[in-house]
């Protein structure tokens, strides 16, 4: 049975492949019933994608731009794109990053368990069947090793727990919006996972293709001193009811 989907994608300085790339995205709308999808732009892009993509919001009913010039960190894009998707009232809710990194021909892989027995649907590099490609050693050392070391603090039966492309039931998504997130950068897709790891999920694999291949250094301490905050906290993951 088909079902209702929202997804979303923040992006910033994409013009040369942002047509090609929300197109790609959009031609997967015959799999579901109802099909939405977000693109959250801020003034962190400072090329021509955000008059691209209005141009194909034109075009595409399905497709819905967001002028969000009050964001402050990669997280607020995230959260927007969350916020929106929920509005919809749609069942299930994918994100999925731009540049090239994340193939939308694998949400193909998510459909099978868009079902009452999974709550959170989690693409995976690490589980068989993925694929990480184009990496350097520091990128695969710190994807790799982001995962292994979540794993020693919490018990998350995950193979990959950095990846951002994920899907998730409204109700979860609900849960997520009320959390507030306490990390500024790319953490939170680890620590969404950590408060997700007492839910019925299922990882599915995707090929990641690694686009750049240095990590900033604030965002190395920023998740060792997360981990350690968030181990701290008492009720660290979201209740099933």
């Amino acid at each position: 049975m088909k079902q209702d989907i929202a997804v979303f994608t923040p992006m910033a300085n994409e013009e040369k492949n942002a047509k090609k790339f929300v197109l790609e995205v959009l031609s997967y709308k015959k799999f579901f019933k109802k099909f939405k999808y977000f693109l959250i732009i801020d003034k962190a892009s400072k090329d021509s994608t955000f008059k691209i993509v209005k141009k194909l919001e034109k075009k595409n009913k399905n497709l819905k731009v967001l002028w969000c010039p009050n964001n402050k960190t990669v997280v607020d894009a995230y959260m927007e794109g969350y916020r929106s998707c929920y509005k919809t009232n749609y069942k299930w809710i994918l994100e999925i990053d731009a540049g090239g990194s994340h193939k939308p021909k694998d949400m193909i892989g998510f459909l099978k368990f868009m079902t009452d027995d999974y709550s959170c649907i989690f693409g995976s590099r690490f589980c068989k069947g993925g694929k990480l490609t184009n990496y350097n050693f520091i990128r695969y050392f710190f994807s790799k090793g982001g995962s292994i070391i979540s794993k020693l603090f919490f018990r998350i039966n995950l193979k990959d727990t950095t990846s951002g492309y994920q899907m998730f039931s409204r109700k979860i998504i609900k849960k997520i919006i009320k959390k507030k997130l306490i990390s500024k950068d790319r953490f939170f897709q680890t620590e969404i996972k950590i408060f997700s790891r007492k839910l019925k999920f299922k990882e599915v694999p995707i090929t990641y293709v690694c686009k750049t291949h240095h990590i900033k250094p604030f965002a190395i301490f920023e998740s060792i001193y997360l981990l350690l905050k968030i181990r701290l906290i008492k009720n660290n993951y979201f209740e099933y009811r």
